[in-house]
C-alpha cells in the first residue's frame, strides 16, 4: 500500500469523497491529534467552519459524514 504524504492525504480525501479542501485538511489534522493523544485546540472544538467540522470528525474517529463534510443535506430516498 502506498504511503500518502500528509499534504496529499487531504487532497485525496477531498477528491474521493467530494469534500471541501478545508474539511479534508481538518479531518487529517484531527486524526493526527487523536493518534498522538494531543488535546485539540478549543477553537476547533467549538468552530462551525468546514475545517473545524472535519477536525472533529477525524479527532473523534467518526465516520465521514456526507452531510457535514460536503456542506449539504443528505440525499432523500423516495
Amino acid at each position: 500500500m502506498r504511503v500518502i504524504a500528509f499534504k496529499e492525504k487531504s487532497q485525496v480525501l477531498a477528491a474521493h469523497y467530494g469534500w471541501s479542501l478545508p474539511s479534508a485538511k481538518g479531518y487529517v489534522d484531527g486524526e493526527t491529534y487523536r493518534k498522538r493523544a494531543k488535546t485539540p485546540p478549543v477553537r476547533v472544538l467549538v468552530g462551525i467552519d468546514d475545517y473545524s467540522e472535519g477536525f472533529r470528525a477525524g479527532y473523534f474517529h467518526r465516520p465521514p459524514s456526507e452531510q457535514i463534510l460536503s456542506g449539504g443535506p443528505p440525499a432523500q430516498s423516495g
